[in-house]
């Protein structure tokens, strides 16, 4: 049992870490914070050229609707997306790109920083490491 506290213990303290750095440089390089790349992140990779809606893009998040319509409309202040009502159900509200994203995550300068800065997180592990990592983080993540 002793383990299992220790790992959870670690895995939010590492959380923490993570978060604080990354805001401070993402802050400094493109004026959004983690949780603003996250939803970023995961509009690229998972709705591509799709309109989610504000609950849809939730559910991905591992989030509630309520938090992550925060985390959007300031994105949205931001001219990173828009947030307007679907065409045939105004109550229903879809977030699109605006494409202010491509700069931030496109350009050999932006994708270098960015590269180098998940490197630092990793720094000290080897090849054969990281990959049982990214095993054993897979597996913990099939409990939610």
């Amino acid at each position: 049992m002793k383990e299992k506290e220790n790992i959870f213990g670690l895995l939010l303290f590492v959380a923490q870490r993570w978060t604080v750095n990354g805001d401070a440089l993402l802050t400094q390089k493109a004026g959004i914070t983690t949780k603003q790349w996250m939803l970023l992140v995961i509009l690229i990779k998972n709705f591509n050229d799709k309109q989610p809606t504000i609950s849809e893009t939730a559910k991905v998040f591992g989030t509630s609707r309520q938090n992550l319509k925060q985390v959007a409309e300031s994105l949205q202040k931001k001219a990173f997306i828009d947030i307007k009502p679907d065409a045939n159900d105004f109550r229903i509200q879809r977030i699109s790109l605006t494409g202010k994203h491509e700069h931030f995550f496109l350009g050999e300068e932006n994708e270098q920083w960015q590269k180098d800065f998940i490197n630092s997180l990793f720094e000290g592990f080897t090849e054969e490491e990281l990959k049982m990592f990214n095993g054993f983080m897979d597996r913990l993540s099939l409990n939610f």
